[in-house]
């Protein structure tokens, strides 16, 4: 009595299961048969050679057409763009940089008369008249 009940629910419950595996198993079996992308492009071109269509000429037709919209037009040219010119992507660049940077301070309140007229070995840069945007015009005009 008992067992029979909880057989035949057990039944009921592997057919539902099994339908399921069967549905499954159809579905992947349909998946595996699917044409590829590639696939589907030669069919397409292959329909296409057919036909006697060529799609690239058919836009560039309506690129000429005087009847077509402008704002249609340059629609059309820049769809035939994208596949000639390519798209200008972003690049994101991460780097650590690590340096050196030495910050010197003089206190001057804490140097002797004596220490500033000491002579200092300097380096003189010629700039080649590198700074003229700083100069006004009489001291242009004066060199």
């Amino acid at each position: 009595m008992k067992a029979e009940e909880d057989m035949k629910s057990a039944q009921k419950e592997l057919a539902k299961v099994e339908k399921n595996l069967t549905i499954k198993q159809q579905f992947l079996d349909m998946m595996s048969e699917a044409p590829t992308p590639a696939e589907q492009r030669k069919a397409l071109l292959a329909l296409f050679a057919d036909k006697g269509i060529n799609p690239i000429e058919e836009l560039m037709n309506f690129t000429v057409n005087d009847e077509v919209p402008l704002k249609e037009r340059i629609s059309i040219w820049k769809e035939l763009a994208s596949y000639t010119q390519p798209k200008l992507k972003s690049v994101d660049v991460q780097q650590n940089i690590t340096g050196e940077m030495k910050i010197m301070t003089v206190d001057y309140s804490k140097v002797a008369k004596a220490d500033l007229a000491t002579v200092v070995d300097a380096e003189v840069l010629d700039n080649d008249n590198g700074y003229e945007e700083f100069l006004s015009e009489e001291e242009k005009n004066e060199s």
